[in-house]
């Protein structure tokens, strides 16, 4: 392994990646490389055969020797790695059959409700204005699980109630995002610089799963704004291997993007 221990990015890279098996169908998120460089490093060191949606291309890098784009996804740039292409419709179609989805956050509350649209009560005086949906509102609700990566950990980002909610995780609760009668699955996993966190079985609020290495219980709780799940016991995240390291370092992340 490289002397340079793995930086809390590459960590939840690597976490991802574990979670992808070989015959998953899974879709890119925009402006999410972190979330990018789990999925290609799954595809190159597991899962061949995993079938990857990008803009609407079906892409494959099993030969390539390293990915230039990780930062840049966008259907001209990825075009070079596309073994297919798909209609509008099929796009569609295909969402209620992607196993996982990834999407950003400018906030989330205790049941994995996000909010891109922006900051502040008065949408006509927004403090701070977000991407908008981009489409998270559909395939939310519809994917077989999504996962959120947001790149800060604070009680700004982690609030009591959303301003606006453009993801429905598990809406109030318990039963309560069934009884809306969405089809999908809901929220698996939050992953942040500190933390992997997972929902509770029975009242779907966020659970504490693992701790990136060097954060404590402590820190994760006084950075959050709602009370969070903890169990007994906290696990860190387990340890990446030689060939993970190796394969994200020189093949998916060679600029070193998520060593910054």
């Amino acid at each position: 392994m490289s002397t340079i221990p793995p930086t809390p990015k590459e960590m939840m890279a690597i976490f991802i990646s574990r979670q992808i098996q070989n015959d998953y169908f899974v879709s890119l998120g925009a402006n999410l490389p972190v979330c990018t460089a789990g999925i290609f490093l799954a595809h190159l060191t597991k899962a061949p055969d995993l079938r990857i949606h990008a803009m609407g291309l079906y892409l494959n890098l099993a030969g390539v020797d390293r990915i230039e784009e990780l930062n840049q996804v966008s259907a001209p740039l990825l075009a070079k790695y596309a073994e297919a292409t798909s209609s509008l419709e099929d796009s569609f179609y295909f969402l209620a059959r992607m196993h996982i989805n990834f999407f950003g956050a400018m906030q989330l509350d205790q049941y994995g409700n996000g909010n891109l649209i922006g900051i502040g009560p008065d949408p006509g005086r927004l403090k701070s204005r977000g991407p908008g949906c981009v489409g998270t509102s559909t395939i939310g609700s519809t994917v077989v699980s999504f996962y959120y990566w947001v790149g800060s950990h604070t009680p700004r980002v982690f609030v009591k109630q959303c301003d606006f909610v453009s993801t429905v995780g598990w809406y109030q609760g318990g039963d309560s995002r069934q009884r809306l009668g969405l089809p999908g699955g809901g929220p698996a996993y939050v992953l942040s610089p500190k933390a992997v966190m997972d929902f509770d079985e029975a009242t779907k609020r966020m659970r504490l799963k693992y701790l990136v290495p060097g954060v404590t219980v402590d820190d994760v709780v006084a950075n959050t704004g709602f009370e969070l799940v903890i169990p007994d016991r906290v696990e860190v995240l387990p340890e990446p291997t030689d060939e993970e390291m190796a394969v994200l370092r020189a093949r998916v992340d060679p600029y070193g993007l998520l060593r910054h």
